[in-house]
């Protein structure tokens, strides 16, 4: 009799376990940060993009392929959705993964200034995860994916800046002096790049003017140093236009991303008059 019960009692218990939901019969991958790389952070195009490298941890014995992901991600007062790739876990094993985090840099502001000054930031990722196990396809969660925090190596430099050409010409009683200009910028951080430059030319202090330009990320532009002064304010100068005069700008110019950061730097360039 005892018999019977026992073998009832886990005839039941199978019947129960057959019935419970698949998804409480499969555990979820855990996740680890590796790596956080700025992408984008352009002001001109109002984007601001991350990739976040995880380690995806499969604890179950058998594979677990991720077909599709919703995910909610914090970072600072950034709040936006992602998406892991599909991808094929092994059993018990691991797989590394990369998460692009994006949204419009106006709302992110105060994230990307914290970033770019090297703030330790709180990363929160939660949501769902339809996988396949076990013959069947279904959702995971929603659940913490990951709890961790992001900092950023990177350093905001000016952009390489170096003369293309410089030339004098003389008008009606003055004297223009114009320098053209390649400036690139080696970040993936977009700026305006603004200030003031004093000339000199041979021995002859010609003035200043402004400098202005727009460098989207990681872009190359050109552009063009203009002074016109008096040619009575800089006598003997004219000489300049027999051409191997050398000239030097100098001055500080000011790495402006709108609401975001404002740095000053000093800036040299030097070359001769063709």
């Amino acid at each position: 009799m005892k018999v019977r019960v026992w073998l009832l009692g886990a005839a039941v218990l199978f019947l129960m376990a057959a019935c419970a939901p698949l998804s409480r019969q499969v555990a979820p991958p855990a996740a680890r940060l590796l790596d956080a790389e700025l992408v984008a952070l352009d002001p001109f195009a109002d984007r601001l993009a991350l990739d976040l490298e995880l380690e995806l941890e499969n604890p179950n014995p058998f594979d677990l392929p991720l077909l599709e992901s919703e995910l909610r991600v914090k970072l600072g007062d950034l709040h936006t959705s992602a998406a892991l790739p599909a991808t094929t876990l092994p059993a018990r094993g691991r797989e590394r993964v990369r998460v692009r985090v994006e949204t419009g840099l106006a709302k992110a502001a105060t994230t990307a200034a914290e970033l770019l000054g090297g703030k330790r930031l709180p990363l929160w990722i939660q949501g769902r995860l339809r996988v396949e196990a076990l013959g069947q396809r279904f959702w995971l969660g929603p659940y913490t994916l990951l709890r961790d925090r992001v900092q950023l190596a990177l350093a905001l430099v000016p952009p390489r800046i170096e003369p293309l050409s410089a030339e004098v010409r003389l008008g009606f009683g003055t004297l223009e002096f114009r320098v053209r200009y390649r400036a690139e910028n080696p970040l993936p951080v977009g700026f305006r790049l603004e200030g003031g430059l004093t000339a000199e030319l041979g021995d002859y202090l010609l003035g200043e003017a402004p400098i202005a330009l727009r460098l989207p990320p990681a872009g190359v532009e050109e552009g063009t140093f203009l002074l016109q002064v008096p040619l009575s304010a800089v006598p003997g100068a004219a000489r300049a236009l027999s051409g191997g005069a050398p000239f030097r700008l100098r001055g500080s110019v000011r790495v402006v991303v709108p609401g975001v950061v404002e740095r000053t730097f000093a800036l040299d360039l030097s070359g001769v008059v063709r």
